[in-house]
């Protein structure tokens, strides 16, 4: 089972929300984001997984699965490479996507039972590596339909996903216009994958944002998160 921190926020939680974070990080690099959420969130169980693998490229880090193996060059990066030749670096991570969105899920299948939350009231959200993982695990099992938020994240093993989809989740796709390691000229492909295969989903873009997290984000996932807890939908 995944190690991970969690927290309750409030005096009734009503609902379950996971935080995954991104490749060549831990939880101290995305403090700064995590304490947005905790000031914004309420009545909530919070959970923060932590990625069981040392960071192929720090060993002080960590990841959901490594890229060193699939993009040694670090072509995804390089403005010069074109949209279908990064989802291509991202399908050959099928099968460590696969393996991971399982080990998420059967984490969040604890929590649902330990805290008595249901599928209606659990929501995943995550930054970059962390955001394309949030979105297979949503996709690829029914135990999230609350919602699903990509910070600075694509669709990844698009190609595999696209035959594993067994439930259909509100998807919310945020990301910075001046990002160049989840290189914003992709989010157009995300958002058509997502319309082509029926997934509801809104886009949110910042123009002054790079590849990071910005309160404003947070602020309004919070707020969707909390109205629709309250609205009961």
């Amino acid at each position: 089972m995944l190690k991970y921190e969690s927290e309750i926020i409030g005096e009734n939680p009503q609902k379950l929300v996971v935080f995954l974070h991104g490749y060549n990080g831990n939880l101290d690099d995305h403090a700064y984001a995590i304490n947005w959420i905790k000031q914004y969130l309420e009545n909530s169980v919070f959970c923060v997984p932590l990625a069981p693998e040392t960071c192929d490229k720090n060993p002080q880090k960590k990841q959901w699965f490594g890229m060193l193996k699939y993009d040694g060059q670090n072509r995804r990066f390089s403005a010069d490479t074109n949209t279908s030749e990064i989802f291509e670096i991202y399908n050959q991570t099928q099968d460590e996507m696969s393996a991971r969105a399982a080990e998420i899920n059967d984490l969040i299948h604890e929590l649902q039972q330990q805290y008595g939350f249901s599928a209606e009231t659990t929501y995943i959200m995550g930054f970059s590596q962390g955001a394309m993982l949030a979105l297979y695990a949503a996709l690829s099992d029914k135990n999230i339909s609350g919602g699903v938020f990509m910070l600075s994240g694509i669709v990844a093993a698009e190609k595999q996903l696209s035959q594993k989809i067994s439930a259909f989740p509100h998807v919310y796709m945020f990301h910075g216009e001046n990002d160049m390691k989840v290189q914003y000229k992709t989010l157009a492909f995300s958002d058509n994958w997502l319309t082509r295969h029926n997934i509801p989903h809104d886009v949110f873009t910042y123009p002054e944002l790079s590849h990071k997290m910005c309160e404003a984000e947070i602020v309004k996932i919070c707020d969707i998160i909390n109205k629709k807890t309250a609205d009961g939908s």
